[in-house]
């Protein structure tokens, strides 16, 4: 919008395209484009001091070589958050990920100072594959999404910059604006602290827009998806999961049923989740890493009528209602009696040391994603599959840093307590659970995810 445009007219422009225009400016200082100077867009780049904020989201030790076919996931999940970081109005958030995520898979190929030498990893015809380092490859996606949102800032671009939201998420130029926001009011929250150990090894990832992020058919295109993860013996297992098990999934979810599948067979989303993470744990296999991670997965379906959870160890998912709650997960101990059969089974042992039972003394879950030196330890998920109703209000998945430490019906009056309470935030929520375990003598990592499964307001106390 020029400044000499008619003030009528710029009254009647679409709320969200003018506070995508403030977005590019105070993402793009450099720009030099006369479009972008209102005092709303000065203020906006002046809280950032002039900085695009940079998403790098993991240590100088917290890294690891990505290869070919993991790539698109760790560009997909910098670029989300990154966007989500630098504040890009959600209407806008879509189709920048695409865009950006096609270019920069072309542009990697030249990407030199991004690549590690690895000698051994040849293909089938002889030819050296390239292999990334992660953070490398983080600062990169960085510095592209930063170069591809100063080409907005043109003139010729600006003028163009409706095409680049949502279908539908935006106002006819010649009729006062009444759009809404993309997303209205927050369906999630979560919240994470390292506590008493040296490292935070936990991680988690909350995808409300996952159908639309990785372009599933329709009848995937609204489902949300959760994660949490324990990691132990470093948190690289849990950093590696929460871009790779989303991408892989929706790799599952986007295929073809076979002969005599439907989509809505429960066998269809069980052998998805199952591929995901044998998938996950078989690739970080190779990179001789050694670290494993928990992991309790949750897909909601765009209709809200179906939740599926997946889970390997014993970070735990509790599914509330009016008239009941339902902890979706047994977790998988050394000591539980199928668990301890198959683990001798294989060779292994099951050992009591320092106040649990363990794997070979070492390892005190029966499953998860990493250990590769632990063969007994397995990445085959259990599953479940719930058809939600009107009688579920919220889902809640955590760390065993949580549910060791805190009584099941507690999480569930604090939480109906709190969403009653208007003066209460809804990101409030999970810190007040965190505390409780913490006052409870947790000694852990803890991490709680809230997931709404219908609007706050709707939901009443039990």
């Amino acid at each position: 919008m020029s400044s000499d445009t008619d003030p009528c007219v710029a009254a009647m422009e679409c709320a969200q395209l003018l506070q995508f225009k403030e977005f590019l400016a105070s993402s793009t200082p450099n720009s030099n484009s006369s479009e972008l100077t209102s005092g709303n867009e000065l203020m906006m780049r002046h809280h950032n001091n002039g900085q695009a904020t940079n998403c790098v989201t993991r240590s100088s030790n917290d890294t690891y070589k990505v290869t070919a076919d993991e790539q698109r996931a760790e560009i997909v999940a910098t670029l989300w958050k990154q966007l989500a970081t630098k504040g890009c109005p959600p209407a806008f958030q879509l189709k920048l990920l695409h865009l950006a995520t096609e270019q920069i898979m072309k542009d990697l190929r030249h990407a030199k100072e991004c690549e590690v030498n690895v000698e051994d990893n040849i293909n089938s015809i002889g030819e050296v594959q390239p292999q990334y380092d992660l953070l490398k490859l983080q600062k990169f996606v960085s510095t592209q999404l930063d170069k591809l949102l100063l080409k907005l800032t043109d003139n010729a671009a600006l003028e163009k910059l409706q095409l680049y939201a949502d279908e539908q998420a935006l106002c006819s130029p010649t009729a006062p604006c009444k759009c809404q926001p993309l997303v209205s009011s927050p369906r999630h929250s979560s919240a994470a602290i390292k506590n008493k150990p040296r490292k935070m090894e936990d991680r988690h990832v909350c995808l409300e827009r996952f159908g639309a992020m990785y372009e599933l058919s329709q009848q995937h295109a609204g489902c949300r998806f959760f994660g949490v993860f324990d990691g132990h013996s470093g948190a690289l297992s849990a950093s590696y999961v929460t871009s790779q098990i989303p991408q892989l999934l929706a790799h599952q979810l986007q295929r073809l049923p076979a002969a005599g599948d439907d989509l809505d067979d429960v066998d269809f989303y069980r052998n998805a989740f199952e591929t995901a993470f044998l998938q996950a744990d078989e690739r970080f296999a190779l990179k001789r890493i050694t670290s494993g991670t928990t992991a309790v997965c949750a897909l909601i379906t765009g209709d809200n009528k179906h939740l599926y959870i997946a889970w390997v160890g014993d970070s735990k998912a509790l599914l509330v209602g009016k008239r009941t709650q339902l902890q979706l997960v047994k977790p998988h101990k050394p000591e539980s009696p199928d668990e301890r059969r198959r683990i001798e089974i294989s060779g292994s042992t099951v050992i009591h040391a320092q106040g649990q039972w363990r794997v070979n003394g070492i390892l005190n879950v029966a499953r998860s994603i990493g250990d590769y030196s632990l063969e007994a330890v397995i990445a085959e998920p259990d599953f479940v599959d719930v058809p939600l109703s009107e009688a579920h209000d919220f889902l809640v998945l955590g760390s065993d840093g949580l549910w060791d430490h805190v009584e099941e019906s507690f999480i569930v009056d604090t939480v109906y307590e709190c969403l009653a309470d208007a003066k209460t935030q809804l990101d409030d929520i999970p810190k007040l659970l965190l505390e409780a375990a913490k006052e409870h003598d947790s000694q852990d990592n803890i991490t709680a995810v809230l997931v709404l499964l219908k609007p706050r307001d709707q939901i009443g106390h039990s």
